[in-house]
């Protein structure tokens, strides 16, 4: 993942799952860590999802995924990785 200024600060990218229990959420532009316990998540969560918190109160609080940015995101990786897999193909060592 890289910092992005188009990212919101109240939403999170869910980075893993850890043993099950833990998820590690990438926050806001900076990408600042926090770890949620699984059963705090949505229920349609996952790895790779994008999510919407509320940072308010005695903790943070993960409201709902955000589908929109899930996609967006997603489409954005998917024409990275296939510019670069362009490149590889024609190289010196004939990758395909």
């Amino acid at each position: 993942m890289t910092a992005d200024a188009d990212i919101p600060p109240d939403r999170a990218f869910i980075d893993r799952i850890v043993d099950g229990t833990m998820a590690v959420l990438l926050v806001g532009p900076d990408e600042t860590e926090l770890h949620v316990p699984v059963d705090q998540l949505p229920p349609d969560a996952g790895e790779g999802d994008w999510v919407v918190i509320d940072p308010g109160g005695a903790g943070v609080a993960v409201l709902t995924v955000d589908a929109d940015l899930t996609r967006r995101r997603a489409t954005r990786i998917d024409a990275r990785l296939a510019r670069i897999r362009a490149r590889r193909s024609g190289g010196r060592f004939g990758h395909r």
